[in-house]
C-alpha cells in the first residue's frame, strides 16, 4: 500500500483528501440561489447579538409544522447559510419548516465561544418556534462537518467546559439530531494547517470535544459518514456512535456508499435522496 504524504493533514483536512472540493461548493451555491427563488423565505433573522448570529427560515405550507434546523460546515472558519438554502428543497415539500442557521467564525470568535453561541441560538429557536412557523415540540436538527460538531456540543449533558448556566438546552428540547461527517475528538485539529485560522489551543480541546462530553440521551441520534472519506474521519463518526450507544442513546449509524466529505451533501438535494430520507425520518415528516 502506498504511503500518503503528510498523512495527518490528509486524514483530517478534507480539502487535501478531496481534490475537487471547490466543484461541490459551486454546485451548492447555484442550487441555493435557485432554492431561494422557488421557496418563500425570511432572511437574516437575528437570534443573538454577534455579527453572524442570524438565520433564514423557509416555512412549510401549514403553520405549526415540524421544525428542522441545519448548520453548515467549513471547519468553523468558512461557508455561510446562503450556501445551503437548497436543503429547503428536500424538506419543505414534505411539510417541514426549515431553518438554515449561521454562526460566528474563527478567528473572529474562539471555538468555545462559537459552541456556546450556537447552543444559545438553538435555545432561541426552540423558544421562538411558533413565530418561525414551527412546532416547538417537534424540533429536530442536522449539521455537516463543523455543523455536526456544534450540534453535538449543544446537546452535551454538561455543555463541555463552558458554564452553560441558564442557556443550557432543556433535555428533550431537540427531539432528534442527524450528524453528518462530523468531527467529535478535536485533539487532531491541533496538528493541521487550518488551525492557523481556527486558533484551537491544547487547553481548549477537552471542553469542545463531544467524545469527552457526549449528548444527552433524551435526543435520538443519527450519525452518518461517507464510505469514501478518510479512515480517520470515518473513525470519528463510528467511535462517536459507539460511545453514544454505550451511554444508552437511541443512536443509528449509517455509511453512504461512495460519498466523500463534500459529495455527501449532494444526497440532500431532493426529498427522495438518501440523506434527505434520514433527515425527514428524524423530523417525523409526512410521506
Amino acid at each position: 500500500m502506498s504511503v500518503i504524504p503528510d498523512d495527518h493533514e490528509w486524514q483530517y483536512n478534507p480539502r487535501h483528501s478531496v481534490p475537487d472540493f471547490a466543484r461541490h461548493a459551486e454546485r451548492a451555491a447555484a442550487l441555493s440561489r435557485a432554492a431561494r427563488e422557488r421557496n418563500a423565505g425570511r432572511y437574516d433573522i437575528a437570534y443573538g447579538d454577534s455579527p453572524l448570529s442570524t438565520l433564514d427560515v423557509f416555512p412549510a405550507a401549514t403553520p405549526g409544522a415540524p421544525l428542522h434546523v441545519f448548520l453548515h460546515g467549513g471547519y468553523w472558519r468558512g461557508r455561510d447559510k446562503a450556501d445551503y438554502s437548497y436543503v429547503a428543497d428536500a424538506l419543505v415539500p414534505r411539510g417541514v419548516t426549515t431553518v438554515v442557521m449561521n454562526y460566528d467564525l474563527c478567528p473572529a470568535a474562539t471555538l468555545p465561544e462559537i459552541a456556546r453561541r450556537t447552543r444559545e441560538g438553538l435555545r432561541w429557536i426552540h423558544r421562538n418556534a411558533a413565530a418561525l412557523g414551527g412546532d416547538p415540540d417537534r424540533l429536530t436538527v442536522s449539521g455537516h462537518s463543523a455543523g455536526a460538531h456544534l450540534i453535538a456540543m449543544a446537546l452535551a449533558d454538561d455543555a463541555g467546559a463552558d458554564d452553560a448556566g441558564a442557556d443550557r438546552l432543556e433535555d428533550g428540547a431537540i427531539k432528534a439530531a442527524v450528524l453528518i461527517s462530523g468531527i467529535y475528538e478535536l485533539a487532531p485539529v491541533l496538528g493541521i494547517t487550518v488551525n492557523e485560522t481556527i486558533g484551537l489551543r491544547p487547553e481548549m480541546v477537552d471542553g469542545v470535544s463531544p467524545m469527552r462530553h457526549p449528548p444527552s440521551t433524551a435526543t435520538a441520534l443519527t450519525v452518518v459518514v461517507g464510505s469514501a472519506e478518510t479512515p480517520a474521519w470515518i473513525a470519528q463518526s463510528r467511535d462517536f456512535a459507539t460511545l453514544c450507544r454505550g451511554r444508552g442513546s437511541r443512536c443509528s449509524y449509517h455509511t453512504l456508499a461512495g460519498e466523500d466529505h463534500f459529495s455527501i451533501m449532494a444526497r440532500m438535494e431532493r426529498p427522495d435522496d438518501a440523506l434527505s430520507r434520514l433527515v425527514l425520518d428524524a423530523a417525523g415528516a409526512k410521506e
